[in-house]
Formats: C-alpha cells, structure tokens, sequence
C-alpha cells in the first residue's frame, strides 16, 4: 500500500487506504513520525511539492531535505502540486489541457497543465507569494494574519454571506466580518482590501487566456470567497485536490512526463590509454551523477585536485552536455569555488541541471538546460 502527502504551509494532507487525514504541518523533524503514525513503514511515499521550489537552490534544498526526511517511512517520489492537481481534475473531466490555480498560505500560483493518457505534463507556470493568504491577512490585520485566516476559515459560510449581502447593500459594508483578536474587520474594509489582490489573480490568469485551458482552483486561501470570486471560470476542486492527484500518481494511474536523458561526456584514462565514457544524470531527488559507484565531483580546473572521481569546468565555465543524445549549450560562468554534485531536476520551464555544493549550508545552483538542436 502506498501513501500520498501534501505537506503546505499550514496544513498536511496524507492520503492512505484507510482514508484521509489532515493535521497541521509538523516541524520538518517531526514529519517522518507523523507519517509512520498514519501510514506505518516500508511503504512507497508520493509527496506534493510546490512547484515554485524547484525554480531556485533554495528551493530544491528543501525538495532535497523534503525527500531525506520521508525516506524512513519508506522509498520517496516528489511530484509538483500542478501536476497533482491537474491529474484529480482529469480523474472527473477526462484529458486535456488545465490551467491550475493553486492559492495557498504562502502564495497563489499558476500552472498550465497538459494531460494526455497517464502523462501529466507542466508547460508553464508563475508564483506570487504578495498573492497569498498571509499576505492578505497581514494586509487586513497587521500581527495578526494568522488569527484573521483561523477566523475567516471557522465561519466561512457566514463570511461568505456578508460579503455577497455587503455588495449588493452599501448599508452591509459596516458589518463585522471577522474578528482577529481584538481587531474588528468590516465587511467593506475587507472587499475594499482584497479589490486590488483580486485584479492581481485575474491578470495573472489571463495570461493564459489563449491556451484553451480548462481552469481549475484550489488550495487553503481559495475558502476565502473574494478568491473565487476573482475567478469566477474557474471550477472549484476544494482543498484536497493536490493530495488525491497525488494518490493517483502513487496508484500508477498517472505519471509526471519523463525527463530526458542528460548524460555527461568525460574522457579519462583507462589502463594507460585514453577512454571515453558518458555518465548518466539522474532525475530522482538524493541521487547524483557518479563514476564507479562514486559522487561524480564538478569543479573549476584551477583547483586543487580532487580525491574523487571529478569533472572540469573550463575557463568560460562550460559544462559539456548532452540532452537525449545531442550536445548542448550548458555554462556556469561566475560559479563559486568547491566541488559540486551533480542531479537533473525538473522545474517549471524545463528541466535543469542542479549543481549541490559540498560546502555546508550553501544552496544548490539551478542550470537551465537549452533542447538540442535538430
């Protein structure tokens, strides 16, 4: 049996057979416990991860860690929230392509999703963290955001009656709204607050006005009723849609569009003659490109000689690259000295090659990978 997680911001989805489970996310430490807890052990993990991390080495840091921690429940598959929620939406209404709206805590994004058979495929994709549930909430009640979102989620439905009713009816536009402590929010200070956040969603949306996508919302903030206002085509999926997409990724009903076969060529010397040997990049979080069952190590030509296998950058900062059989363009000039591992990553336009540093507490530098030329 397998077990489908959505770790957000504020909240953690686990998805198992005996059903759903949802919890306030734990401190990172914690969470290898709480899932043996609601799915015990030795048992494969697909985790949801936002796909705004894994377009900056911050960000596929924390995928890194995200995958280190679950592996003692069991072997760890991260796939993007997109995806996920593009895959539940396509489970209802069939394949096709989706323009996923994704408004949580942290942000609110955009994904463009094609769906084809099982294969779910990003082909673009924005994030604005000033778009989020917290930003409003720090907006509308400074020091307060998080007591502002408990409170508008425990009487959702009243919220959404005030709100339509204050609309209609200036006289409405004094009610309480919500209450964040001791502060009192007007129906009319809270539409007149989220008037500009709303303009915001909508030209992000329009951007793929074009693409003849099939809009879809979800995520904790999309409860706050201006958020689907804003977005009135969009179909509401509610707050679980990432964790049952990914439950059917677990399930093999879907799967993330393969990324393509990146292979390093190296020369080196073999029993005293030179040879030549292509090393394959993988594309699965904590593993790395490697010679002889060794860290495959990158580092500048000018530095001192490495105890591990090793590959040189040249002056200009070229990494020599081949995408599906063919070279390609790939450099890194301005690279800080030391050594660097080397893993294929997917991101939100294309995939990358993620150069982690063996220095401690230093991030991972995303290479974006050019398509061969045909």
């Amino acid at each position: 049996m397998t077990a489908a997680v959505d770790i957000g911001t504020a909240t953690t989805r686990i998805r198992t057979a005996a059903g759903l489970t949802v919890l306030a996310t734990p401190p990172p430490g914690a969470i290898a416990g709480v899932l043996t807890r609601a799915a015990g052990t030795d048992r494969p993990v697909t985790c949801v991860v936002p796909d705004h991390w894994r377009d900056h080495g911050a960000g596929l840091a924390r995928q890194e860690l995200l995958h280190a921690t679950v592996l003692p429940v069991g072997p760890a598959t991260l796939i993007g929230r997109f995806a996920a929620v593009a895959a539940h939406a396509a489970a209802r209404t069939g394949p096709g392509r989706y323009l996923v709206c994704d408004a949580g805590a942290s942000g609110t994004g955009f994904g463009l999703c094609e769906v084809s058979g099982e294969s779910v495929r990003l082909v673009d994709a924005v994030f604005d963290a000033g778009a989020g549930g917290d930003a409003f909430g720090e907006a509308v009640a400074p020091g307060r955001g998080r007591e502002f979102a408990a409170s508008a989620a425990r009487n959702a439905e009243r919220l959404a009656t005030i709100l339509a009713t204050a609309r209609e009816k200036a006289l409405f536009r004094n009610a309480l709204a919500v209450r964040a402590g001791d502060l009192e929010i007007t129906a009319g200070a809270l539409l007149e607050a989220f008037e500009p956040l709303g303009a915001r969603l909508a030209a992000l949306a329009g951007r793929w006005s074009a693409a003849s996508a099939r809009p879809v919302l979800t995520g904790g903030f999309a409860a706050f009723p201006p958020v689907a206002e804003a977005l009135p085509d969009a179909a509401p999926l509610g707050p679980h849609a990432a964790v049952e997409g990914a439950a059917l990724f677990a399930a093999g009903v879907f799967r993330e569009a393969p990324l393509p076969d990146v292979r390093l060529p190296i020369h080196r010397i073999r029993d005293g003659l030179p040879a030549e040997a292509e090393i394959g990049v993988p594309g699965r979080p904590g593993r790395f490109a490697a010679l002889n069952g060794r860290d495959l190590l990158l580092c500048h030509r000018r530095e001192p000689t490495l105890g591990a296998p090793s590959l040189m950058l040249d002056d200009a900062g070229t990494l020599p690259v081949e995408v599906d059989g063919r070279p390609v363009p790939c450099r890194v000039p301005g690279l800080p000295p030391g050594a660097y591992r080397l893993g294929l990553r997917a991101a939100t336009r294309g995939p990358v090659v993620a150069l982690f540093p063996l220095a401690p507490d230093a991030d991972p530098v995303p290479v974006p990978l050019e398509r061969p030329a045909r």
